[in-house]
């Protein structure tokens, strides 16, 4: 059985870099192409790609980078009038 922090970091991580896949892969073959069936196609391919290379980089650096975003957070905030 999956214990429920696992699930919840697998599932954050699989919508995040699911997100991000798809609108940086989208946007730049967008600049690439235009808005065209070429683009729609190259941008499906894209998502295949780096998918599972987001989701790995998320895995792998996510909870470091998270946690470093938090204590710059703080940081700024702690100054910040």
């Amino acid at each position: 059985m999956i214990h429920r922090a696992r699930l919840k970091r697998l599932s954050g991580s699989l919508v995040m870099s699911s997100f991000m896949s798809m609108a940086l892969s989208g946007v730049f073959s967008l600049l690439e192409f235009g808005t065209s069936w070429t683009w729609l196609q190259a941008w499906g391919q894209s998502i295949l790609i780096a998918l599972p290379i987001a989701f790995s980089l998320d895995m792998i650096f996510g909870d470091r980078l998270r946690f470093l975003s938090g204590k710059l957070a703080d940081k700024a905030a702690s100054v910040w009038p």
